[in-house]
């Protein structure tokens, strides 16, 4: 089975990445850790969403305190628990979500150039109602 995002098309060529088959590991390898300490497991659940709410908390205060390391401590450790976050390739992935990102960003770019285009068709019409109003105004 694989991690690796996968590129979808959705209605209008809307495009997707999804990343749920990932997602779906890590509930799994978190519900068997569960099973296997409830307490602890939920212990920490509960203490890294009461580190998420004191983390706002410090932004308020421009990041003073410690509160987002600790939080980013309890998750780390939290991932090692369930099997980590990173993980190996197949080479056939790797082709594979090469090509994946080669249309990504062949389709970012064709998006950036009709944007491009269409900012340019916008900034003459503007320029051309401003010279029409100036010439209305002093007309």
């Amino acid at each position: 089975m694989t991690h690796l995002p996968t590129l979808r098309r959705e209605h209008k060529g809307a495009l997707v990445l999804d990343g749920s088959a990932a997602a779906r590991e890590y509930i799994l390898a978190l519900a068997d850790l569960y099973r296997e300490d409830p307490e602890g497991v939920g212990d920490m659940l509960t203490g890294i969403a009461d580190l998420k709410d004191q983390v706002e908390r410090e932004r308020i205060l421009d990041g003073l305190g410690r509160a987002e390391h600790a939080r980013d401590d309890m998750i780390t450790e939290l991932l090692v628990e369930i099997g980590g976050a990173e993980f190996h390739l197949d080479p056939r992935e790797n082709h594979h979500a090469l090509m994946q990102a080669r249309r990504v960003a062949y389709q970012a770019a064709c998006i950036a150039e009709a944007f491009r285009c269409r900012a340019e068709e916008l900034a003459a019409q503007t320029a051309v109602a401003r010279g029409e109003r100036r010439r209305a105004l002093t007309g």
